[in-house]
């Protein structure tokens, strides 16, 4: 591992840290913030669990925060897991999610759960959504269309706050053009070609973008209500603080956050599951997670598999999450 990357990477988890740190300090200002005392967790890799609440689309490590949804879960003393081994009860976590689900398959997870919960969500209930990587993927190789995809997920949102729901955070695609996975050129796409299937930016708004897109739907759903259900916690801004940065001539080149120009050899882009004696629920593409490597490496890897982030990687995008849940009052 470079270790030029590997103390950059390390200095933007401090600031992170050190930002969540204040942030708790400052907790005490805020009337009343929200606690949720059951967390239910929807989508892809980043909120599949284990019966022990421990991730499996990751570097395996048996910690019950080394998933987005169960780092910020850990927030307030909630461990989330799968609701397969830990049926849906009046408090903790319980996840529905599956490690490459696309939007339908969400669709799918929260009719499941409306059927389980008689229909109602509580009040103190807190609903995290993440989702995105793989409608990406899926619009990439055979051209699915982001447009159907981001109004069926407003369609599920909304049948969850029309049972109640007052506290649903919605996390979307990372940039998919600063992965392993785009640096194969995939169905002969070019790494812009990719990136513009995933932003969202007010500068670059994009049509063909799921999250542009997303983020446009879910605020004209709620955009009548005085206190919107849903926040839209896009962290693809962070993400890009630490996954490198493609240059604007379309070349494969890399650079990661240090300046360092890279390429996909250089073993910071090398998933670290590719390298692990043992890799666990493969197919023919991608690992959904590796065994605990012999070494530490895994500590300074950002990527797990061609798509799915190592614990490191995870525990930093949902702390800015929790940042900015708790600047809002829905953590204390």
């Amino acid at each position: 591992m470079n270790s030029t990357f590997s103390r950059t990477f390390k200095a933007l988890c401090a600031v992170a840290l050190m930002a969540l740190l204040s942030a708790c300090g400052g907790a005490s200002s805020t009337i009343d913030p929200f606690t949720p005392k059951r967390i239910i967790a929807f989508g892809d890799g980043f909120s599949y669990v284990d019966g022990n609440g421990y991730g499996l689309s990751t570097v395996r490590t048996n910690e019950v925060d080394n998933t987005i949804v169960g780092r910020i879960a850990a927030r307030v003393g909630i461990v989330v897991k799968a609701v397969s081994s830990n049926p849906l009860a009046a408090t903790g976590g319980f996840s529905y999610a599956s490690p490459k689900a696309r939007v339908a398959d969400v669709g799918t997870q929260i009719n499941t759960f409306l059927t389980d919960a008689g229909g109602v969500v509580g009040d103190k209930d807190m609903i995290i959504i993440t989702v995105g990587n793989w409608d990406v993927y899926d619009a990439v190789m055979s051209n699915a269309n982001m447009d159907t995809a981001a109004t069926n997920l407003v369609t599920a949102v909304k049948r969850l706050t029309n049972a109640g729901a007052k506290h649903v955070v919605l996390i979307p695609a990372i940039n998919m053009a600063r992965t392993p996975w785009a640096l194969t050129a995939p169905n002969s796409k070019t790494l812009q070609e990719i990136q513009m299937l995933g932003i969202t930016t007010a500068t670059l708004p994009s049509l063909t973008s799921l999250n542009y897109l997303m983020l446009l739907k879910i605020t004209d759903a709620y955009k009548e209500e005085a206190k919107p259900p849903v926040k839209f916690k896009d962290r693809s801004g962070d993400f890009n603080s630490f996954a490198g940065k493609f240059d604007t001539n379309g070349s494969t080149r890399i650079v990661n956050a240090s300046g360092l120009a890279i390429t996909a050899d250089t073993g910071l882009y090398v998933p670290i599951c590719a390298a692990a004696a043992s890799r666990v629920d493969t197919d023919s593409t991608f690992a959904t997670g590796c065994a605990l490597p012999g070494t530490t490496d895994y500590q300074t890897y950002v990527f797990a598999d061609d798509i799915n982030l190592t614990p490191l990687a995870n525990r930093f995008l949902a702390d800015r999450t929790v940042v900015t849940l708790i600047s809002e009052g829905w953590l204390p």
